[in-house]
């Protein structure tokens, strides 16, 4: 059994590979379809999430004055929250937009042999790029402000990684069930809101009581949030436990997504 799941991601590697001219190509048709007749452009991309990070600030730290515990040292309530922000925001991104991913495209998977599989990665590529810019934004934020960068940054990598990770086989997992039941697409937006509050984003996960933490510490985002401010503020220590857990929930979730593509994908073309 565990070999088959292990052929299904070698095929779906190959798919990858194969069609690496594709998924460039539409990456970019998709970046210019986002700000089509703009006269910022992919500027946009930096102003939106730019525009919702001083939203936050201004209410949680500016109207309510939120600090802080001493386990973050000196480290400024603004670069906490938006070390936070742009990795729910990049996940947010991927999987409100993934229901449509096959959907969206029909034609193509109507009309020809049509590698559907690289859709959602499409989607993920695309939102890569926005958040690769937000990053480098945050970095010089961090410079500018005396904050400096952590020696720790190395660690974003591999929590990058299995962000994608976790967030494509969930993007297979909807955009396959969106082609059979449509209101997955609505349903999700409900569900992506909720799981921000139950993620520790805007307040620190030490205000959770422990009661509910171990139950809250079943969130993937959790623990890929808290790797995220380590990496970039180096004021907390690796969470080892969590990341063996993230690595193993990663690779369920895109073994599950993958396996349900792959099983329902035949019938596409004809509900579509």
């Amino acid at each position: 059994m565990i070999m088959k799941y292990f052929k299904m991601l070698i095929f779906f590697g190959r798919q990858l590979y194969k069609n690496s001219y594709m998924i460039r190509s539409m990456v970019i048709r998709d970046l210019r379809q986002r700000y089509v007749g703009s006269m910022l452009g992919i500027f946009w991309s930096v102003i939106h999430p730019l525009t919702q990070i001083m939203l936050y600030y201004f209410v949680f730290g500016v109207v309510l004055k939120m600090r802080l515990g001493p386990e973050y040292g000196e480290t400024k309530f603004v670069f906490w929250l938006i070390g936070g922000l742009l990795p729910w925001m990049f996940f947010a991104d991927i999987i409100t937009r993934a229901p449509k991913a096959v959907i969206d495209q029909g034609n193509l998977v109507k009309k020809m042999v049509f590698p559907s599989e690289i859709l959602p990665i499409v989607n993920i590529a695309a939102a890569l790029i926005n958040h690769i810019l937000a990053i480098a934004i945050l970095v010089v934020f961090l410079v500018a402000s005396g904050q400096g960068i952590s020696p720790k940054i190395y660690l974003m990598m591999p929590y990058l990684l299995l962000l994608i990770v976790f967030s494509l086989g969930i993007s297979w997992l909807l955009s396959s069930l969106t082609v059979y039941l449509r209101d997955i697409g609505h349903i999700i937006g409900v569900i992506v809101n909720i799981w921000f509050y139950l993620t520790p984003v805007i307040y620190p996960q030490q205000q959770i009581p422990g009661s509910l933490l171990r139950f809250f510490r079943l969130n993937p985002m959790l623990h890929i949030i808290e790797g995220f401010r380590t990496a970039l503020l180096g004021k907390t220590s690796v969470d080892i436990t969590g990341l063996m857990y993230l690595l193993v929930a990663g690779i369920v979730i895109l073994i599950a997504g993958a396996f349900t593509f792959r099983k329902l994908k035949p019938n596409f073309a004809d509900v579509l």
